[in-house]
């Protein structure tokens, strides 16, 4: 009985898998009326399936509630690949309405955010195309320096806006009394650490942009930050019972002051962020 309902369970995984195919290919070849006819028994046998409701939002003729359905199943089934496509489709829509500055923080989203994705090239073309139309070039170079990092693959040369980084610094060596730099460390060090200490009692709001489970990808940004004028850290935080690695900026004396630097990164680089109390 045990080993029926596991074959009975995956036979209906390879169906619906099958059928949604055969759909995809339709909505591709444009015989949307054949599928919409068909989606009332699909639905109602496969009613909690992502792979259905994306196809429900991909021939559905309203495109406002397209956006609605493309979004509640990015809510409701994140780890899904069809998260991955509707938020693409989300910056695609964006882009064709015209609204080239949510549609660069939308396709953004869309690259950084769900990585094993098959959209990125694609997403990136759009994205840069935002950043010319609404004059934010410098955005452009941002992003692409740090995308790049993550995927090094896509084809960053065609825009002209990408730069290798092939400067190399050679290493000086220098030579010390350690008698006398050994004390000089422990000057500086112990004023340091009062002043720290000073200083994080009086600011203690921080901007996060990000939260990484991966290191390299957390530091990555950092760096990008930090290249751009803004005192950035990456903390170890717990969330959920995951480890992750959140990218922060440092520090502010007042909540505004910490969101006016937020919605300045969110304006030039599409960055989300949350502004935090956190003291230490």
């Amino acid at each position: 009985m045990k080993y029926t309902l596991i074959f009975f369970v995956i036979n209906s995984c390879l169906v619906l898998s099958q059928n949604l195919n055969l759909y995809f290919t339709l909505v591709q070849k444009g015989r949307l009326d054949e599928v919409r006819e068909n989606l009332p028994d699909l639905v109602s046998r496969y009613p909690n399936n992502p792979g259905v409701f994306y196809l429900q939002a991909l021939v559905n003729k309203n495109g406002e509630s397209s956006l609605l359905q493309y979004q509640e199943l990015i809510k409701n089934y994140s780890d899904s690949e069809y998260a991955a496509l509707s938020s693409m489709k989300i910056g695609e829509y964006l882009f064709a309405r015209g609204l080239y500055s949510q549609a660069s923080t939308q396709l953004k989203k869309s690259i950084l955010g769900y990585q094993k994705g098959e959209h990125h090239q694609r997403a990136l073309d759009l994205m840069v195309n935002s950043y010319i139309a609404t004059g934010e070039e410098d955005s452009v170079q941002f992003s692409l320096d740090l995308i790049s990092k993550l995927y090094p693959s896509l084809d960053y040369k065609k825009y002209g806006f990408f730069k290798e980084n092939t400067a190399k610094r050679d290493p000086k060596l220098v030579r010390v009394n350690k008698e006398t730099i050994t004390e000089r460390i422990k000057t500086v060090k112990a004023k340091r650490s009062k002043s720290k200490s000073k200083k994080q009692l009086k600011k203690p709001w921080v901007v996060q942009v990000g939260a990484f489970g991966n290191y390299n990808n957390a530091n990555s940004l950092k760096n990008q930050l930090k290249d751009g004028g803004y005192p950035t850290e990456v903390r170890r935080i717990n969330s959920n019972g995951k480890r992750l690695h959140a990218v922060r900026i440092v520090r502010y004396s007042s909540k505004s002051e910490a969101e006016k630097i937020g919605r300045s990164l969110k304006s030039k680089f599409g960055l989300d962020f949350r502004v935090i109390n956190s003291p230490k």
